[in-house]
């Protein structure tokens, strides 16, 4: 019942033209977590070649309305987790690792590395004006209603300590929760790289 989710159908796949940027909740006791450098998040997640920063204006507007309700707190519908879902399927992301405690959305010590890597990356000049989404996800360990909350505070959780520790501010910063409804490893739903928060880089 570890992670945080994002839309109904996969937001990453084995086909997908960017890497994903995933924060994998709920890791065992002494079991390490892949850290990334600074560096690396920001060549991942920077916009590349002609397009950079370019979206539609269908998207434009979309990712506009969603940053106002999710920095004034205002739930996010399924249709909406939806159609963001599929306008950042060819938008830069990376998959990530950062531990929760179970059941829980508060940000365990040993993820801290994690947060501090992402938080100097996205301080860096490079993706400066960008606008990202935090995406969170479970398993399917437990009820889809408590799976869905859950991801949500998670990404929350994550948003808010970029922002009070990292100059951030709440209209960069998407958050948003699709419960197991996006399985990483859609073989095994239960496996716990299913447990994640996805950051996305939406342009901007």
């Amino acid at each position: 019942m570890t992670g945080i989710s994002f839309g109904s159908r996969p937001f990453v796949t084995a086909a997908a033209i960017c890497t994903a940027f995933v924060l994998t909740t709920g890791l065992a006791l002494g079991e390490s977590a892949s850290v990334p450098s600074a560096a690396s998040l920001v060549d991942a997640l920077k916009a590349k070649g002609p397009t950079r920063g370019v979206v539609n204006n269908a998207t434009a507007d979309l990712i506009k309305s969603l940053k106002q309700k999710s920095s004034r707190g205002i739930a996010i519908t399924a249709e909406e987790r939806n159609q963001l879902s599929d306008a950042a399927k060819t938008m830069p992301n990376y998959d990530m690792e950062i531990r929760f405690e179970l059941n829980s959305a508060e940000i365990s010590p040993s993820a801290r590395p994690a947060i501090d890597a992402l938080g100097h990356a996205l301080q860096n000049a490079q993706l400066k004006g960008a606008s990202f989404l935090l995406a969170g996800h479970t398993d399917s360990t437990g009820s889809p209603t408590y799976n869905q909350s859950l991801s949500e505070r998670r990404a929350q959780s994550v948003r808010e300590t970029l922002v009070k520790e990292f100059n951030l501010t709440n209209d960069q910063l998407i958050a948003v929760g699709y419960g197991p409804e996006q399985p990483k490893n859609p073989k095994a739903p239960y496996a716990p790289e299913n447990r994640r928060v996805q950051i996305v880089n939406l342009g901007e």
